[in-house]
């Protein structure tokens, strides 16, 4: 039966995802990399078997992507602003607004329009939050203070994304540029806002209690689902996306007291699904695109990894950070992850970037993290190998 297909072409997306798993755990690298790298062995571009139901795996991957934006609301939510300093609050924003205007002779030399120059901008500013938590947490590093100001950094970019998503589908379309629209926009979102927000005050935290006390797993996970996904489909309705609507459900349900536990039920399937859009990347990416464009790749990997990096540290020393925060932060920061790629795909669909450039960004992602994690760990390393040089130094001098 012809159906069957599509669930070889699941078994083939999480075989290859387990396997590329296992592999980063082995590496001690970001499993998402080895995700991605897991779904080049079942794709169409490369020899060996393929997916062939590929709209329905991005479809299930869509789903991730929405699982995805809902667990970063709850990121984002009160507690984890609390993270937020004012140095990384001021960082998170130049380093934004600096790397998007280096992006613009980029885009120029390409023959871009203005709009997706600063699309291209933006979607390299922002570095993975995912990758920087497991380079912290691997360390316990969580509370020290280049921890602190990596994380309040990311979640300020996270949030700088977010605010960006809604007006996406008017920089795709030059004719509805004016004053009107945006304004338009601006009030579609906030009413979702505040529409969500009064739910969540006296809807939300009684159904989630109500559901609470049946002590039932399959209806608390159904709970949340369910918010997600209407969040979502509202967000549609108001003429926004599924992504920014379940980003808006994170925050409101953050708020409950039985969140915690309702949410560590749903995870298994937030990552189940994460890790089908990740794998996703990878069958969708052409390596022949890749290496037609060699010189391109290179150039937005230098800025990856280099400009981010001197921006990030120059601006943290500028505000009095000290020099061993300053570079380890600029080093944390010098990559892209799983923002870079949805802004990167929601982009693509429409116009704001060309197919190619999207294979691009994933290149770039799968690189810069590579490159990024071993540099971290080879300067994290140094600090501790000096000072035992050191130590061995001074036990071997004779007595006096």
């Amino acid at each position: 039966m012809p159906d069957a297909l599509i669930f070889q072409d699941l078994f083939y997306v999480w075989f290859v995802g387990l396997l590329g798993g296992l592999v980063a755990y082995m590496l001690k690298q970001p499993l998402l990399l080895g995700y991605m790298l897991g779904g080049l062995l079942v794709s169409p571009f490369t020899p060996g078997p393929a997916v062939q139901h590929i709209d329905t795996i991005q479809h299930l991957a869509d789903f991730g992507v929405i699982l995805l934006m809902f667990s970063i609301g709850l990121e984002l939510a009160p507690v984890g602003l609390r993270r937020i300093g004012k140095v990384s609050l001021l960082v998170g924003l130049l380093k934004t607004l600096l790397l998007v205007a280096v992006s613009l002779p980029i885009g120029w030399t390409l023959g871009w329009s203005l709009t997706q120059s600063v699309v291209l901008g933006f979607t390299l500013s922002v570095s993975s939050t995912m990758v920087i938590t497991k380079m912290l947490m691997e360390r316990q590093a969580l509370q020290t203070a280049h921890g602190q100001a990596l994380l309040g950094i990311a979640i300020i970019e996270d949030c700088v994304m977010m605010a960006l998503l809604p007006f996406l589908p008017i920089m795709a379309d030059p004719a509805s540029w004016h004053v009107g629209s945006v304004l338009l926009v601006l009030a579609k979102t906030m009413g979702l806002l505040v529409l969500m927000f009064v739910l969540g005050v006296r809807l939300v935290p009684r159904l989630l209690t109500f559901i609470g006390k049946t002590r039932d797993a399959e209806l608390s996970l159904l709970v949340l689902l369910v918010i997600a996904l209407g969040t979502g489909v509202i967000g549609v309705w108001c003429g926004l996306s599924l992504a920014l609507g379940a980003f808006i459900a994170g925050l409101v349900v953050s708020g409950a007291e039985t969140t915690t536990v309702t949410m560590g039920r749903m995870l298994p399937m937030r990552d189940l699904f994460v890790v089908t859009f990740f794998v996703s990347l990878g069958v969708l990416l052409d390596p022949r695109l890749v290496l037609q464009h060699g010189g391109l790749l290179l150039v937005l990997l230098a800025f990856v990894l280099g400009l981010k990096f001197i921006v990030n540290t120059v601006l943290c020393l500028a505000f009095r950070c000290p020099w061993p925060v300053a570079w380890r932060v600029g080093v944390g920061l010098s990559q892209i992850g799983e923002f870079s790629v949805v802004l990167s795909t929601i982009a693509r669909g429409l116009g704001l970037l060309p197919a190619d450039v999207h294979h691009l960004i994933v290149a770039v992602s799968l690189l810069s993290i590579l490159v990024n994690t071993f540099v971290f760990n080879l300067l994290n390393k140094a600090p501790s190998m000096l000072t035992s040089v050191r130590n061995r130094g001074h036990l071997g001098k004779p007595a006096t």
